[in-house]
This record gives structure tokens, C-alpha cells and sequence, in this order.
């Protein structure tokens, strides 16, 4: 009879579960079923693709007015600068930047925050957020652009090829939303800190290469304290 008693619960589990997911779709359903376009197609052949992630991945999305994250599959068009989101339907609409407050993908691992860009000098769509400093953020902006070469068969050959070819910035967002885009080098991070004389300093005695994402990702958030808010 004890045994009987302690089952009864574990009964149970499954049913909790499937019902906190009937609630999720339903509110996934409630939220994109208006107001949002179908994803456009492209009218024309490109080699490679727009997207960061080639597969459907797991994301929370934070819209406008909601109080609470959206649990969905999305595809993020780095191209177009809008996610795919997949709807409990099959089909999936486009979300731009303007209908999102942020979005994190849970695939592959560690999570990846992203926010719409804002404030001057700044690109249309979203950026990842390496470094969430308190006084300074690293943001990565993804793009890719359209380059043609020959096709082949020939050096009179006529054939030109549209392929997607990576082309991603980063940009350090201070205080006061001052935004200015840098390289993976010293000289371009120390001229983007020029409002900060105290982070200049620190970044001149500072060790190290600054050649790669990794080292401007690091730099920056050992130099985050050493920034005023309001110079």
C-alpha cells in the first residue's frame, strides 16, 4: 500500500507536463497569430544561405506589451535582419527588429542574447551582446552581403554567381548610448574609449594582443569598471 501511495503522484508528471506545454502553445499561438507577415522569399538565386543557423532552433523572445518571454523555434536572417519564427501551425512569420524587445538562442550550448540596435550611427536589425558590461557592452553585428564572380567554363564565359559572404562588425556601446564601431585592434579600441581617459590608461598598461574577437571580447570587460558613467 505505501508503494501504491508513493506512485500515485509520479502519475501524474506527465500529464503536468503535457499541459504547461498545451498552455505554452497556445499562448505561442495567441501572440503570432496577427500582426505578423509571412516569411518573404527571395525573388532571385543566391549561393550559400542568409541565416545564422541553418536549423530551427530553441529561443526566448521578449516583444513589446508582454510581460513574460515567448518560448519558439526561430531562424535568424542576418540578411534581411529579421528571425523566422515557427508557429505551432507549421508555418512560420517574420519578426523584425522594431517587434522585439530581445531574444536569447538556447542551441549549441551557451546562450546568445540578442537586442535590436538603437541611438546614432547605429545599423537597421539586431546585435549580440559579447560583453554585457555595466559601462560598456561589446555588440557583434551579423550581416552577410551578395558578392558575384565568374561561374566558370571558361574565361569568356558569361555566367556570374551571387554567393552570401560573411560580414560582421562590432561596435562598443558606452555610457550615455554612445556608440562607435571598432576592430579587433588595439589602436581602433583605444581610439573608441577617447571620452575616457581613465579606461584609455588601463588599456595602455594593459597586456596583450588585441587581434581576434576573443581578446576585444576580453579587453573590454576588464576595462568595464574603469569607466565614469557621465564624462
Amino acid at each position: 500500500m505505501k508503494q501504491l501511495t508513493l506512485l500515485l503522484p509520479l502519475l501524474g508528471l506527465p500529464l503536468l507536463g503535457a499541459a504547461q506545454t498545451d498552455d505554452q502553445t497556445r499562448y505561442m499561438t495567441n501572440v503570432f497569430n496577427s500582426g505578423f507577415s509571412p516569411v518573404a522569399r527571395s525573388g532571385f538565386e543566391v549561393q550559400g544561405s542568409p541565416l545564422l543557423l541553418a536549423t530551427w532552433t530553441p529561443a526566448e523572445l521578449l516583444l513589446p506589451g508582454n510581460a513574460k518571454p515567448v518560448s519558439a523555434p526561430v531562424k535568424y536572417d542576418v540578411v534581411r535582419q529579421e528571425l523566422r519564427v515557427l508557429r505551432p501551425a507549421g508555418d512560420s512569420v517574420a519578426v523584425s527588429a522594431a517587434q522585439v524587445k530581445s531574444f536569447t538562442l538556447a542551441g549549441g550550448g551557451a546562450l546568445r542574447h540578442f537586442v535590436p540596435f538603437s541611438g546614432p550611427g547605429a545599423p537597421n536589425g539586431f546585435a549580440e551582446v559579447l560583453s554585457p558590461g555595466t559601462n560598456l557592452q561589446l555588440l557583434k553585428y551579423w550581416d552577410k552581403v551578395i558578392e558575384k564572380s565568374s561561374g566558370g567554363g571558361g574565361y569568356a564565359s558569361t555566367t556570374v554567381v551571387s554567393t552570401y559572404a560573411d560580414h560582421t562588425r562590432y561596435y562598443l556601446l558606452a555610457p550615455n548610448g554612445r556608440l562607435a564601431e571598432v576592430r579587433p585592434k588595439r589602436a581602433s579600441l583605444q581610439e573608441a574609449l577617447a571620452a575616457y581617459p581613465a579606461a584609455q590608461q588601463a588599456l595602455k598598461a594593459r597586456k596583450g594582443n588585441i587581434n581576434s574577437e576573443a581578446e576585444l571580447r576580453d579587453a573590454v570587460t576588464a576595462l568595464d569598471p574603469t569607466v565614469a558613467k557621465a564624462p
